[in-house]
């Protein structure tokens, strides 16, 4: 019955989010219309301007000459717009069907898959629990959701300039973690956009590329400094950078970078704590004094919030993390364990992250919404679910690097506890 319930309820969404992109194309018509319609007008305009110009050539006002070179130039003119009717009426309606066409299908496959591949089926019924495996080793549905990808991809040769699609392209396998097609996706996107909308495609680039790498060094950064150079106040780039400079243990350029966040923070905001408590971190290891800002932040680990500190809702995931007995040889237990929450799609950019060391190991950890990342993206209260990890980093770098160890859960509900994060496999090298 519960899963009959969702299931309604998912058909309506996606029936919904259809027919909001389906208005859009039908605006984009309207707009096509107005534009045919322009024309017209200005068909009309030419052929009172031939009136007047007889009329004047009539009453011996015009010479012949004139009035045959002005009349030529206008039937040219008219013949011109009336052939930029006729294409835009046909280019619109075949552009409107085809897209349509192709999101009527697409979204209800791919919102189902992506679900179905990460999401918490076992929540709403248990019994599909034991489905997850065979999903794993590939099902009709994602054999569906492939196949429109491929007619995607073939559509966008058709159309490559097809900005939406390639955002889609991308998007969808860096969410099935496909890094390599969505790394493909994004360098085809960076050359057709401008502006904000082009940093924002480069550091999701970078993103994507570091998450394949392990690492930030090479084509990853020099693609954040692209788009720092563009908008030098993106928020994931100046992140990005930082995380970079703190890998190679520049610490003062890393809080030197962070501390570009912070100036773009409301004081006494959770985001300016947050950042803060970034900033600090760097300077306190580059032998710098720390920074004072206008609330008292002294650690990153989560601490409780009072009623005075505003309105916003706080969430929070708890567990215990441990790790496998059969990891545990050759680690000396001062290895930084780092613990984090992120959200199931999208970006891989922690919404929380708290650190131990391995011989604190099992230990309890809380992560909540006070410990967000800095600006623009938004916290542990702006998701339904997240995926909860932990990574043992032999050189402390925040990024994963090769030869680290690792382990997640699946996606579980913001608000969950009691939650059991097992570090059982390692990187490859």
């Amino acid at each position: 019955m519960m899963m009959a319930f969702f299931v309604l309820i998912a058909v309506i969404f996606c029936a919904v989010a259809v027919a909001i992109l389906g208005f859009g194309l039908r605006s984009k018509r309207v707009s096509g219309r107005a534009e045919s319609e322009l024309v017209q007008t200005n068909v009309e305009a030419l052929k009172a301007s031939y009136a007047d110009l007889k009329a004047g050539h009539d009453a011996g006002k015009i010479s012949d000459d004139e009035f045959e070179e002005t009349r030529a130039e206008l039937e040219r003119r008219v013949l011109d717009e009336s052939r930029a009717t006729e294409s835009l009426d046909k280019s619109d309606k075949r552009e409107r069907l085809t897209t349509l066409a192709f999101i009527a299908v697409f979204i209800p496959i791919a919102a189902a898959v992506i679900y179905w591949r990460f999401g918490t089926w076992d929540a709403m019924n248990p019994a599909i629990a034991g489905m997850q495996a065979q999903n794993e080793s590939g099902g009709h549905s994602m054999a569906q959701l492939d196949e429109q990808l491929e007619k995607l991809e073939k559509s966008l040769q058709e159309n490559p300039k097809n900005v939406n699609g390639w955002m889609l392209l991308a998007r969808t396998n860096d969410a099935l973690k496909r890094f390599d097609k969505a790394a493909a996706a994004y360098e085809k996107l960076s050359v057709l956009v401008d502006g904000e909308t082009k940093a924002e495609v480069l550091a999701d680039w970078a993103d994507c590329l570091a998450a394949k790498n392990g690492s930030l060094d090479g084509k990853p950064e020099e693609l954040v400094d692209q788009a720092l150079k563009i908008s030098p106040k993106l928020w994931k780039a100046l992140a990005l950078k930082g995380t970079a400079y703190y890998n190679r243990n520049q610490f003062k350029e890393a809080a030197a970078t962070w501390e570009k966040v912070l100036a773009d923070q409301k004081p006494g905001s959770e985001d300016y704590q947050s950042v803060l408590n970034m900033v600090n971190d760097a300077r306190t290891k580059a032998g710098m004094k720390p920074l004072t800002g206008p609330s008292s932040v002294t650690r990153v680990e989560p601490s409780p919030v009072s009623e005075a500190a505003g309105s916003q809702r706080v969430v929070s995931v708890s567990g215990t993390v441990s790790l496998a007995a059969d990891l545990k040889a050759g680690l000396s237990g001062n290895e930084t364990v780092f613990i984090f929450a992120r959200p199931v799609e999208g970006s891989r950019m922690p919404v929380a992250v708290t650190q131990v060391k391995v011989s604190d190991l099992p230990a309890k950890f809380t992560l909540d919404s006070n410990m967000r990342l800095p600006g623009g993206m938004g916290g542990m209260e702006s998701l339904k679910q997240v995926v909860v990890g932990a990574r043992v980093s032999k050189t402390g770098n925040l990024m994963p690097q090769p030869g680290d160890l690792e382990g997640d859960t699946p996606a579980v509900a913001v608000g969950s506890s009691n939650l059991v994060v097992k570090i059982t496999k390692k990187l490859a090298q």
